[in-house]
């Protein structure tokens, strides 16, 4: 059954300092992965506030695929790459990381938010991510770490976006502070662009056999989506994570 409820995880701003917390990870319930590594469409109109070569959109790629983040805990968990936002939707089976909030979701102290409800049970009871995307409150002033300036008052977008990718993989808020999944950063504090234990082994948690659904490998049982070459609409339909093709003949690659 396809669950489409719109959920929303966001990261906050960091308000109170708080005692540390030896709880472990926490994963979205019920569990659930992606059948594939995801692709990332990157908003490549970048964010007016950040001053690097291009409004953050290289460093925010460069993060979120780098091996001091969710790669460097399972090897090949996502890829990234910058993109038009023209397309933009829910639940369309395409994750995009928007450097707006046209939905206008993140109100307040909220950072960024995903949007965590577009998920569906498998046939073997367990449950499958079909589409997760992201938005960020453009309110708030931004900064990269390839600003020549350098950082006052702003907020990192490499370690915010980094967080919100972990609830596209299936991660939930951890209360581990300074862990990536901690739901809060201060200002100038990039941190959570680099994964911590608690963060790495939630993940792994969740994809210790890395894509066992994924073209129909792997010990988790086969893919029963579209193989190669039969018909779709979205990427979400096929095992491979990607449909191709003009509109009404569109195939899975």
């Amino acid at each position: 059954m396809r669950t489409t409820m719109i959920r929303v995880l966001a990261l906050t701003l960091f308000a109170t300092l708080v005692a540390g917390s030896a709880s472990a990870f926490v994963l979205l319930s019920p569990a659930r992965t992606w059948d594939c590594a995801p692709n990332i469409i990157v908003d490549n109109r970048g964010q007016s506030s950040i001053t690097d070569s291009d409004g953050g959109v290289a460093a925010t790629v460069n993060a979120i695929t780098s091996n001091q983040a969710w790669n460097g805990a399972v090897n090949g968990v996502l890829t990234a790459q910058a993109g038009s936002m023209s397309s933009y939707a829910l639940g369309d089976g395409v994750p995009m990381l928007n450097f707006q909030d046209p939905i206008n979701a993140c109100k307040g102290s909220c950072l960024a938010a995903t949007f965590i409800g577009y998920y569906e049970q498998r046939s073997d009871g367990t449950y499958r991510i079909f589409d997760a995307d992201i938005v960020t409150n453009g309110r708030y002033s931004w900064t990269t770490q390839s600003e020549p300036d350098g950082c006052s008052s702003e907020f990192y977008m490499e370690g915010v976006q980094v967080h919100e990718v972990g609830h596209v993989l299936g991660l939930g808020h951890t209360d581990v502070t300074g862990a990536t999944m901690y739901p809060s950063v201060s200002s100038c504090n990039n941190g959570p662009a680099t994964t911590e234990n608690d963060d790495e082994a939630g993940l792994q948690a969740l994809y210790d056999g890395r894509f066992s659904y994924c073209g129909g490998g792997g010990g988790g049982g086969g893919c029963d989506l579209g193989q190669k070459g039969d018909s779709c609409s979205s990427n979400a339909d096929c095992c491979s994570n990607s449909c191709k093709g003009k509109p009404g003949a569109k195939t899975c690659k």
